[in-house]
């Protein structure tokens, strides 16, 4: 059985991939609503394509106002580079983000293949349907980017490319977000201890490029770098709550969308995080040998970046995912015998796992699509906002989808209101879900809405535009009322 498996894992798996791109797809638009990481990550890139200059009345940081420098530069250059070519909507500006996910789960295929046919379908089935991997693909955030350029570096290393290209996407990474660095360090370490210097030496100038392009589209200005960025790293350090409170949100708060939808998987997380550390330790004094073994330090170095030094947040899980399956793809686990039995009993029951899971949250999605489709509602706030006046909207971020094409209409966060003010404008208006106090009621959006069992809306949460209103903010007093309880950063 597993012999006639192994010649049919590759059509198992383009199968599978049609139909989670099938889904995608079709729903691109719809799971999730937009994002206020979407809306915050987006902005700048929307703010330079309208005036040709890079800042952000987004972002609370101060400086990004007038220049942009809160963020690894890598999502916005993407951004502005997409942009040009396309008009700002949910389905344009998510589709490559869902692309570069499929591509990254075929270079995973390929890996993972080269062990074991069953391995490659089960972890390629764990990790796809993985809550905060799928939840991610269409997120506009730029995990996606890391977990590409992460695997295609993999991929291509195994395969001896040049270092032209490795070099590249190593510089690539270290833009897109902080907490790579320690993974990128580990990579730089070995092969800088494996290349010939002629090769170390192209190696490191690539990997330099995108740093220094990126200084060089913010004019080299160091002092915004540091101010914007060494804040916006302070907001994502762990809380002054002492160690065990740090520990605590760490290691169990970060998983609590796990523990009601998939167990299994929080046991798997923990699972390899032990079994590295294990390896690590028992092989301390054998540095060479700890450097020969694939992913056993980019691992470990990831673990105590996520575990210890940044803020319990579980969208970063997925880049902790990928390392820890190509970690027990090189690992005794894939040659014991017991353990093989053990973890294909957990993995296929964590496939079902994933899959139920995934295939009830596009469902579900499909049956609301009326209520979650942006157009209409896009539709609906330009019939009842009046156009040709400077406009400031606030709220649910699809307003910054709104925003992106009108040169005279600012998109704001309601929470993060400090480079916003109510005299720069002719009209300010709030879109929420909830009554605003101090504002006049507009309109409500009521489309035809789905009738879902509540039994399955446990397991497939999501938000809709249905009943947003729209209220507008009449006086400065008012928009002071409002906005008074987030002026401080």
């Amino acid at each position: 059985m597993l012999e006639r498996f192994k010649y049919r894992h590759n059509q198992i798996f383009w199968i599978f991939l049609g139909v989670y791109t099938t889904f995608g797809i079709f729903n691109l638009e719809t799971l999730p609503v937009a994002w206020t990481d979407e809306a915050m990550n987006l902005d700048p890139a929307i703010q330079y394509t309208k005036f040709n200059h890079y800042f952000s009345k987004l972002w609370p940081n101060p400086g990004a106002e007038t220049l942009f420098a809160s963020y690894p530069p890598l999502i916005e250059l993407w951004h502005i580079f997409w942009l040009k070519f396309f008009q700002p909507s949910i389905f344009t500006v998510r589709l490559p983000f869902l692309l570069m996910h499929l591509a990254t789960l075929a270079l995973l295929h390929q890996l993972f293949s080269k062990k074991s046919a069953l391995f490659a379908i089960l972890c390629i089935l764990v990790f796809a349907t993985d809550k905060s991997v799928f939840e991610m693909s269409r997120s506009v955030r730029i995990e996606v980017f890391i977990l590409f350029l992460f695997t295609l570096y993999f991929y291509l290393n195994e395969h001896r490319s040049h270092p032209v290209i490795l070099g590249t996407i190593v510089g690539l990474l270290s833009i897109s977000h902080l907490y790579t660095l320690p993974i990128l360090g580990v990579i730089i370490l070995k092969k800088c201890l494996n290349n010939t210097l002629k090769n170390n030496l192209i190696f490191i100038f690539f990997a330099l490029l995108p740093i220094v392009f990126s200084l060089y589209f913010i004019d080299f200005n160091f002092q915004q770098i540091y101010h914007q960025l060494t804040l916006q790293a302070q907001k994502h350090s762990p809380e002054n709550r002492g160690l065990l409170h740090h520990l605590k949100s760490s290691f169990i708060g970060r998983f609590w969308p796990y523990y009601l939808e998939m167990p299994i998987n929080f046991c798997l997380y923990m699972g390899i995080f032990c079994l590295n550390i294990f390896i690590v330790f028992k092989n301390i004094k054998k540095p060479f040998l700890l450097f020969s073994q694939k992913f056993t330090l980019e691992l470990f170095a990831f673990s105590f970046t996520l575990f210890f030094l940044i803020t319990p947040q579980y969208r970063y899980l997925p880049v902790f995912l990928l390392l820890g399956l190509l970690f027990l793809r090189d690992t005794d686990f894939m040659t014991n015998i017991k353990s093989i039995k053990i973890g294909t009993i957990v993995f296929t029951i964590m496939s079902i796992n994933g899959i139920f899971l995934f295939s009830i949250k596009h469902t579900v999605a499909i049956v609301q699509r009326n209520e979650r489709i942006s157009s209409p509602f896009i539709k609906f706030i330009a019939s009842h906002i009046p156009q040709n006046k400077k406009t400031l909207i606030l709220g649910e971020s699809i307003g910054e989808y709104y925003a992106a094409t009108r040169k005279d209409c600012d998109y704001g966060l309601d929470y993060h209101p400090q480079h916003f003010q109510f005299s720069d404008y002719d009209q300010v208006y709030y879109l929420s879900k909830t009554d605003i106090k101090n504002t006049k009621l507009i309109a409500t959006y009521l489309p035809k809405k789905a009738n879902i069992p509540k039994l399955i809306t446990k397991f497939a949460k999501g938000g809709t535009y249905s009943n947003t209103s729209i209220w507008k903010v009449e006086t400065k007093k008012d928009f002071q009322i409002i906005t008074a309880p987030y002026m401080r950063y």
